[in-house]
């Protein structure tokens, strides 16, 4: 009994020990980085109110942990390498701050609006593509519409695929992704300006 009472307390030990070495989890968000696809709008230029209705991502991303491209056909779940909040959420915003650096300031809301909220052209994206991978590229594949809404005019729809190196670790695959979005924001932006280019001019 003595020796049966000696190896269950060394099993729990060795399990205690286990657990208190885990790795720290780490959150991350992605940040904004305007791309020069578009150039800032002058804030005399009259621009409506754009809103960012929503971004679809595909199901194996909408999940907290970092997934990364690992093989041709296989992707490795990050348990200690997490994002900050949803996904999609974190796009939606970034995209949004992204636009009102090259928009008129105080021009773009993310969805639900707040209540008097004036929304003229509004923003939805498809992400078809986000791979991220460690040493190597990552990937944005995006369908997105800019649409007048309530009847007013405009409606442009495009595609954005680009590319963006990275490093061995989560940090730098997250800093790449971000320039991604920021690629895909900056081909928004210059949709929302031909929207604009393109209104009839009221005569006062």
């Amino acid at each position: 009994m003595r020796w049966l009472r000696i190896v269950l307390m060394t099993i729990c030990l060795i399990t205690i020990g286990g657990c208190g070495s885990s790795p720290a989890t780490r959150f991350y968000a992605l940040t904004a980085i305007a791309s020069t696809t578009a150039a800032p709008m002058p804030a005399s230029t009259l621009t409506p109110a754009v809103g960012v209705r929503a971004v679809d991502l595909p199901a194996e991303l909408d999940r907290p942990q970092i997934v990364t491209r690992s093989g041709t056909n296989s992707v490795q779940l990050a348990e200690f390498d997490r994002w900050s909040a949803p996904l999609r959420d974190i796009i939606a915003r970034l995209i949004a701050e992204n636009l009102a650096a090259q928009l008129p300031a105080d021009r773009v809301a993310v969805y639900p609006w707040m209540p008097g909220d004036s929304i003229e052209q509004e923003v939805t994206v498809e992400i078809t593509r986000f791979e991220g991978r460690r040493g190597g590229p990552c990937v944005l594949e995006a369908r997105w519409r800019v649409a007048g809404t309530s009847g007013r005019p405009g409606r442009v729809t495009g595609r954005t695929g680009a590319t963006e190196n990275a490093g061995e670790d989560y940090a730098s695959v997250v800093a790449a992704q971000s320039r991604l979005v920021g690629r895909l924001s900056g081909d928004i932006a210059a949709a929302i300006r031909s929207n604009v280019a393109a209104r009839p001019q009221s005569s006062n």
